[in-house]
C-alpha cells in the first residue's frame, strides 16, 4: 500500500469525522435553544401585571362586553392588555414553531381556553370598533389550535396522567 493513498483515507476520515461532529453539535444547539426558549417562556410571563390579568378575566362570572373593559380603573385595563398581549406573543411564538405548543399547553392550555371563551365576543367588538379584523388575532389562532387539540387527545389532568411517571 502506498503511503499518499494511507493519508488520503485518513484524510477523508478526518472529514466524515468532522460532518459527524459538526451535525452532532448541532442537533445539540438546537436542543438547547427550544429549552431556553421554554424556560425564558414560563418565567417572562409570570410578571405581576400578567398574574393580575388572568386573575381578572378568571374570575368573572360573565363575558364582558368592550365597555366594560374599558371602564376598568387604569391599573387594571393595563394588566387586562397584558394578558391579552401575552397571549398573541404566545400565539406567534407557537406558530412560528419558536415554542412547542405541546409544552405551551403543558403550562396554559387551561387559561388560554378560559380567557378565550370568555373575551371572544370582546374581540369581536374591539375588532368591529377598530375596524380591524386583524386585533388579537395571534391570540385566536392559539386558542383555536389549544381548543382542537384539547379535544382530540381528551386531556387529563397532570397528575392523573403522570401518577406514576418514576416508577
Amino acid at each position: 500500500m502506498e503511503l499518499s493513498f494511507i493519508f488520503q483515507v485518513i484524510s477523508n476520515l478526518a472529514i466524515i469525522l468532522g460532518i459527524v461532529f459538526g451535525i452532532l453539535n448541532l442537533r445539540n444547539f438546537q436542543k438547547m435553544r427550544k429549552r431556553e426558549a421554554a424556560i425564558l417562556m414560563l418565567n417572562s410571563f409570570q410578571t405581576s401585571e400578567f398574574v393580575k390579568g388572568l386573575l381578572y378575566i378568571l374570575d368573572l362570572d360573565h363575558n364582558p362586553s368592550k365597555e366594560e373593559i374599558d371602564s376598568l380603573p387604569q391599573e387594571q385595563h393595563v394588566c387586562f392588555y397584558m394578558l391579552l398581549g401575552t397571549w398573541e406573543r404566545l400565539g406567534i411564538l407557537v406558530y412560528r414553531r419558536e415554542i412547542d405548543i405541546t409544552m405551551l399547553e403543558d403550562a396554559y392550555s387551561g387559561p388560554i381556553m378560559l380567557s378565550w371563551g370568555k373575551l371572544e365576543a370582546y374581540i369581536s367588538e374591539v375588532r368591529a370598533s377598530w375596524g380591524r379584523e386583524s386585533a388579537f388575532e395571534w391570540f385566536q389562532w392559539l386558542a383555536e389550535r389549544v381548543i382542537e387539540r384539547d379535544k382530540k387527545i381528551q386531556s387529563k389532568p397532570a397528575f392523573i396522567a403522570y401518577k406514576n411517571w418514576e416508577k
